[in-house]
């Protein structure tokens, strides 16, 4: 057996398990999903904010 179809298999059989384990925990699955895309809605406010400051020389206090 070749070690590229011995990775492939290995991958298939990796699929197979995650599918079959995100079936069985869908409320453990929805509930990452949910988490996951609140810290990425948060970062891109807090980018957006540090953004906004440093484009308003009002706000910016640093003696240049």
């Amino acid at each position: 057996m070749e070690k590229t179809e011995l990775e492939r298999i290995a991958l298939e059989e990796r699929k197979a398990y995650f599918k079959a384990w995100r079936a069985a925990n869908k409320r453990k699955t929805a509930e990452h999903r949910r988490r996951y895309w609140e810290k990425r809605a948060l970062a891109k406010l807090n980018t957006k904010n540090k953004e906004a400051r440093e484009d308003d020389p009002s706000i910016n206090t640093s003696n240049k």
